[in-house]
């Protein structure tokens, strides 16, 4: 191989590992929380709507997700943890998207916002706080009075898995 080519190769590498330094990317497993945390609680998500059971499905998807992805230790008693993670749903609205030919709505959206908070125990001091989460789903009913059945609680169940998701992740690769 000529040599002249060599070098070519050579600089085109070394002009691509110096423009990859500078270029922000990092290890997505970073976690933005010191290490001496070692155990989190999660506390029941406070209810300030009227919809029934959304605080125990959304509080049971952040437990879950706390569990399955990071290397904290889950304890029920926030007495006994390093961190509790504490927050509210603010708003369940559930709105009509689509109206079919018999006049009635047979395509929802619900929303809901939650405000979450994570404090270190023995300081009190916030290490994570997101106000005003939203996070919305559609689902289709069937109109058939015979065939009936409400998909609100699966739609429930879907957004509380994205809700999860997020806050978890955001939490611990500091997104």
């Amino acid at each position: 191989m000529n040599p002249g080519w060599v070098r070519f190769l050579h600089f085109c590498v070394f002009i691509l590992l110096l423009t990859g330094v500078g270029c922000g990317y990092r290890v997505a497993s970073k976690n933005r929380l010191s290490a001496s945390y070692g155990s989190i609680s999660v506390k029941p998500l406070l209810n300030e709507t009227t919809t029934y059971e959304v605080e125990q499905i959304l509080t049971r998807s952040l437990v879950s997700e706390f569990v399955q992805r990071s290397n904290f230790s889950v304890v029920n008693d926030p007495h006994r943890a390093d961190l509790v993670m504490e927050g509210t749903i603010n708003r369940v609205s559930v709105s009509p998207m689509t109206i079919g030919r018999s006049g009635f709505a047979s395509t929802f959206q619900v929303m809901i916002t939650v405000s979450v908070a994570l404090k270190a125990r023995e300081s009190g001091e916030t290490v994570f706080r997101e106000n005003n989460l939203l996070f919305r789903d559609q689902y289709v009913i069937n109109v058939e009075v015979e065939e009936f059945f409400s998909e609100q609680n699966p739609a429930l169940g879907r957004i509380a898995t994205d809700f999860a998701t997020s806050v978890v992740t955001t939490v611990l690769e500091d997104f």
